[in-house]
């Protein structure tokens, strides 16, 4: 995996819901990695639980957003797995609710934005949650752009 936008990314100024995000790119390089245990946790105790808690977005969160929408475009993770569904679609599924914040935290927008060509690549995905995740995220990318 090429970390260049990761590394990029001065984390240690950037907060989640437990302090500093410092933890980040080792959690993102987890989203991609041989374990699915690691890839689990990735998903389940950085990106929901960490950049996005509970409803709330931090300032490590619009990052978050760049580094995933990444992945998803330079990484092969169309075999990947977590908590038995297709890493794409627990990908795609953070992103869109983190955008849902966009209004209040216009910096989620403009993250999520970046993605709008990606989303339509999995509007036909043969799984159904995955491509109902791609068609808000398209649905959204329309609103944004007319706002």
């Amino acid at each position: 995996m090429d970390t260049s936008l990761i590394d990029s990314i001065d984390w240690k100024n950037l907060v989640h819901a437990y302090g500093p995000a410092i933890d980040a790119p080792k959690e993102l390089a987890n989203l991609i990695g041989d374990d699915e245990d690691d890839r689990d946790d990735a998903v389940n105790g950085f990106l929901y639980s960490s950049a996005y808690h509970q409803g709330t977005v931090y300032s490590c969160t619009p990052s978050v957003i760049r580094c995933v929408i990444y992945i998803i475009e330079t990484e092969d993770i169309s075999s990947l797995e977590t908590i038995g569904a297709p890493l794409v679609r627990e990908l795609l599924c953070f992103i869109n609710i983190c955008a849902r914040t966009w209004r209040f935290v216009p910096e989620i927008g403009e993250a999520a934005f970046v993605g709008c060509n990606l989303y339509k690549d999995y509007l036909d995905h043969a799984d159904s949650k995955t491509s109902a995740y791609a068609k808000e995220l398209t649905d959204f990318c329309k609103v944004y752009e007319n706002s």
